[in-house]
């Protein structure tokens, strides 16, 4: 995401998540869910911070203020609305690992980092794969928690690995 964002809680909160979705599948789909609002939350009002302090005008900067605005509202909106997103989950979390994806990508592009690069392709893969199963099936639980871990471990090391 942006590159001076030098929290890490944005990524523990997904791979806890993603851990629960693999190991809490069978729990109510309505923690999960109260569970995922609050982690987008969680996620993304440093990053908002971050720029609201900062204020840059860079193309990163701006790209990340509107992600993590975007994840802000879809925390809400899962809070308050939980049975609509129930509906809507597995697309939701495929679109939030393709985002993360595709923002660690343009980051990765710009300063020519090839693993950063192949790793948020194989993000936005799997954030596909994750969009497109079932949300009633163990695969789905199992794929989209794999994919939030995958994003939050990618995540984390591609921001360190461009901060050096």
């Amino acid at each position: 995401m942006y590159k001076n964002n030098k929290n890490w809680l944005p990524w523990l909160v997904l791979a806890l998540l993603g851990l629960f979705l693999i190991f809490g599948h069978n729990a109510a789909l309505q923690i999960i869910c109260k569970i995922i609002g609050v982690g987008l939350i969680l996620l993304a009002v440093p990053g908002i911070i971050d720029w609201w302090k900062e204020k840059s005008q860079a193309p990163e900067a701006i790209a990340s203020l509107l992600t993590n605005t975007v994840f802000c509202l879809l925390g809400l909106w899962i809070l308050f609305s939980t049975q609509s997103f129930i509906n809507l989950i597995n697309i939701v979390l495929g679109l939030i690992i393709i985002v993360i994806s595709l923002a660690m990508l343009y980051s990765a592009w710009k300063l020519r980092h090839t693993s950063a690069i192949v790793m948020s392709a194989i993000g936005i893969v799997i954030g596909i794969i994750v969009a497109c199963c079932n949300a009633a099936t163990t695969l789905f639980a199992v794929a989209a928690g794999a994919g939030l871990i995958y994003t939050a471990i990618t995540g984390y090391l591609s921001q360190k690995a461009m901060e050096a």
